[in-house]
């Protein structure tokens, strides 16, 4: 069972929710590392594995939350 991931409780912007087998997001869209799912990390700096240097940054609303934004334009 996968575990709740501490992404979405923190409201980070960048948080794609579940893809699959695990939770992603725009710095790990193959699956965000445990580490900072769990809180053990709180992405305030960018990792050598993910792919851009993204870092965690607080949405003021959950709309504004990278997995609530339509996917195509004009969706």
């Amino acid at each position: 069972m996968l575990r709740d991931c501490i992404c979405f409780r923190r409201m980070c912007r960048y948080y794609g929710g579940f893809g699959g087998v695990q939770h992603v997001c725009n710095a790990f869209p193959k699956g965000i590392p445990d580490k900072i799912t769990t809180g053990e990390n709180e992405h305030l700096t960018a990792l050598p594995e993910q792919i851009n240097d993204i870092i965690y940054e607080r949405a003021d609303n959950y709309s504004e939350m990278e997995m609530f934004r339509p996917t195509r334009p004009g969706f």
